[in-house]
Formats: C-alpha cells, sequence, structure tokens
C-alpha cells in the first residue's frame, strides 16, 4: 500500500475569539505521532545526478525540517531571529501606503480563506508540516504544493523565454536556467492577489514599556501585498543527498521601493514512498462557509 504523509484536507473555518483556525487532518504518519516510536530515517550522501545531463537531481518529496516529513528534528529554518530580521527588512522596504494598506488587512482577508493558493516564497516559508513535490525532468523542472490548494508550477528548463503573452496567476511564469549546481527561476506575470510572507511591523504604543510585541513580528492581522508588478528570482539547490535549500529575490516596484532577498529555508526529503496528497477548497460549501464568517462582526 503506498505511504502518504498528506491525506485529502476538508477545509473548514472556526471562529475562537479573534482567531480562524483551519483543520486539515495531520500529515504526519502515525509511527511520527506515538510517543516512543521512531521512523527509520533517511542517510544524507552524495548528491543524486540526472542521467541526460548530468545536473543534480532535485526529484524528490520535501517537508520542513522540525515538523517535517518523518524523524528529522533539525533546528527551524530560517530561525525565528532570521525570520523578525527579514521582516524588519521587508517592513523597512514598503512604500508608505503599500505599508499602511497591508496593516489594515484582517486576518480573514488571506487569499487562503478565499479558495486562493499560498504563493512563492511564502509557501516554503510555512511552519507547519505541508510538503512540497518536486519532479525533475529533460526540459521542465515540476513543483507540486500539498496546501493549499494542490497547485503546481511548470518551470522550463530548456532556454524558452517567458511567453509575449502571460495571463496572471498566483505562482506567475517561470523560466529556469541552471548555474553552477543551482536551478535558477524567473517568475513574472502574478495576479497581485499573494502575500510575502509576514507582515507589517506592529509599533511600539506611546508610552510603551517595550514589553509588548516582538517589534520583528508580524501582527495578529495584516499581511505583506503584492501587485502585478511582482518579480521574483528563486534559487533551488542541494546540500546533500536528503536537504533541498530554497532562497529567493523579490521585487515589486509598485509596492516596495528596493529588492527583498529571503533567508534560506532548509527542506528535508521525505522517507520512501511517501508522496503528497490532495487539499481542496470546496465550492460552494467552504468558501460559503468561509464567507459567512467574514461577514461576521
Amino acid at each position: 500500500m503506498k505511504k502518504s504523509l498528506g491525506v485529502s484536507i476538508v477545509v473548514t473555518a472556526a471562529v475562537i475569539g479573534w482567531s480562524v483556525l483551519f483543520a486539515p487532518t495531520a500529515s504526519i504518519p502515525a509511527a511520527a505521532q506515538q510517543p516512543g516510536t521512531r521512523q527509520t530515517a533517511t542517510t544524507s550522501g552524495a548528491i543524486p545526478h540526472t542521467s541526460w545531463d548530468g545536473k543534480p537531481d532535485l526529484t524528490g518529496t520535501w517537508g520542513p525540517t522540525t515538523a517535517g516529513p518523518g524523524p528529522n528534528r533539525d533546528a527551524r529554518t530560517p530561525s525565528n531571529e532570521e525570520r523578525r530580521n527579514s521582516n524588519l527588512a521587508l517592513d523597512a522596504l514598503y512604500q508608505p501606503w503599500a505599508k499602511e494598506r497591508s496593516r489594515r488587512l484582517a486576518y480573514l482577508e488571506d487569499p487562503r480563506y478565499h479558495c486562493g493558493p499560498y504563493g512563492f516564497p511564502k509557501y516554503v516559508n510555512l511552519p507547519d508540516y505541508f510538503l512540497v513535490q518536486t519532479v525533475q525532468a529533460p526540459k521542465e523542472f515540476l513543483v507540486f504544493t500539498e496546501y493549499i490548494y494542490s497547485g503546481f508550477r511548470l518551470i522550463t528548463t530548456d532556454g524558452s523565454p517567458h511567453p509575449k503573452k502571460i495571463v496572471p496567476s498566483f505562482f506567475g511564469d517561470s523560466v529556469g536556467h541552471w548555474e553552477g549546481d543551482t536551478l535558477v527561476v524567473d517568475v513574472t506575470g502574478f495576479n497581485g492577489k499573494i502575500w510575502l510572507p509576514g507582515g507589517p511591523v506592529n509599533p511600539q504604543p506611546p508610552g510603551g514599556n517595550g514589553r509588548g510585541r516582538n517589534p520583528g513580528a508580524a501582527p495578529e492581522g495584516g499581511g505583506w501585498i503584492t501587485s502585478d508588478a511582482l518579480h521574483e528570482t528563486e534559487r533551488w539547490r542541494l546540500l546533500d543527498a536528503d536537504t533541498l535549500e530554497y532562497q529567493a529575490t523579490v521585487e515589486d516596484p509598485k509596492v516596495m521601493t528596493g529588492p527583498w532577498t529571503t533567508p534560506k529555508s532548509l527542506l528535508k526529503r521525505a522517507p520512501a514512498g511517501i508522496l503528497i496528497h490532495e487539499a481542496l477548497c470546496l465550492e460552494p460549501e467552504d468558501l460559503g462557509h468561509m464567507q459567512n464568517i467574514l461577514k461576521k462582526p
């Protein structure tokens, strides 16, 4: 029987105080959830290479280092400090009007509560156990996301340019090339609906004693908006057979004053036989439920 780290997710939402909680079923295998049990860890070794061009083979199913696939218990990447510093850097780059609009966003305005997928690089920055699956082929590199909602990306690697006309989308149009052992992906053609990781920094209230929220933390609401001018340059590279490194540089001249580079994220290879599963936002049941929640005061 094929093992799976993910299961079909029925998207539900419930209001608890000011928070809303999605309730996906846990994607961690039962053995990993039981105390005193341990899965067989993958063994990091020589980096695999493709048979057709000798490039590093990025094919695999990957998850966050800490709560990710199976037995991995490495330090969280990026660290909390790196995330705070990165968010402060992003906060300094946003144009005043765009920062204020981002700050005014409600938590429930997140695209995922409207059947929209997380974009990149935010998906890679999820601190949970959701997976990404990659498939490397002679002329393309495929990326499949588990949450939310069963999205995929096709990244050409045969030298093809971006098409002259691009239909705007959440994931954009991706064109890749190799720089040594690093797959560099140029992404454009976004629809202006995705959010970047984090959110505007909560200012210290006047007369505060400095014991409030961490000044580098994102607010309870809010999120970094983007526009259709968003442009990203991603770098995917294997550090060893079982560790995939991801980093992206983001530019958006309509809302930002300069480029922003994410911290490096490390993803661990899942044990053999584990694949991602579908996660669906079902119209009209789930979407209607979420819209009713949005209307509540």
